[in-house]
C-alpha cells in the first residue's frame, strides 16, 4: 500500500494542483484499508468522497485550460471524462460487491492517475510555464 501513496516525483509545479493531486491520492490509499477493510460503509463513502475530489480537480485543470488556451485541452479533458466514467463504475461495483473494492481495481485506478500525472498533466504545466506562450497571448 505504501506504493500507493503520493511522491515528490508527481508534482507537476503548480502548487494548488499538487495538493489536490495528494488529496485524490491519500483517498485511494483509505479506500484500500486500515484495520477496517472489511467495513463497505467506511469504503463507499471514500469512493463517493474520491469521486467528489475527482470533479473538484478536474473542474480546476480544465478551468486553467480554457483561461490560458492550452491547445490540448480537448484531449485532455477527454482523459478526465473517461476516468471519471471509470471511477463512477467502480463506484457502482462497489455498492454491489459484498467484499467493497478490489485491491486490483484501485491499483488499476492508481496507475492511471499516475501516468496522467507524468504524461498529461505534465504537458500542460510545461506549457503554462512556457515564457514564448505569455508572449503569443499578449502580442
Amino acid at each position: 500500500m505504501k506504493d500507493l501513496g503520493w511522491k515528490d516525483e508527481y508534482s507537476v509545479g503548480i502548487s494548488a494542483v499538487d495538493f489536490q493531486h495528494r488529496r485524490i491520492f491519500d483517498c485511494i490509499i483509505s479506500i484500500l484499508g486500515g484495520p477496517s477493510d472489511d467495513d463497505k460503509l467506511r469504503v463507499e463513502a471514500e469512493v463517493v468522497r474520491l469521486l467528489g475530489l475527482l470533479q473538484q480537480h478536474f473542474a480546476l485543470e480544465e478551468s486553467m485550460m480554457r483561461k490560458l488556451c492550452y491547445p490540448d485541452m480537448e484531449k485532455h479533458i477527454e482523459e478526465h471524462r473517461a476516468f471519471n466514467a471509470d471511477v463512477h463504475d467502480l463506484a457502482q461495483k462497489s455498492l454491489r460487491k459484498k467484499g467493497g473494492v478490489s485491491h486490483e481495481a484501485i491499483k488499476l485506478a492508481h496507475r492511471w492517475l499516475t501516468e496522467h500525472i507524468m504524461t498529461s498533466d505534465r504537458d500542460y504545466a510545461a506549457f503554462f510555464s512556457n515564457p514564448m506562450r505569455k508572449s503569443r497571448k499578449m502580442g
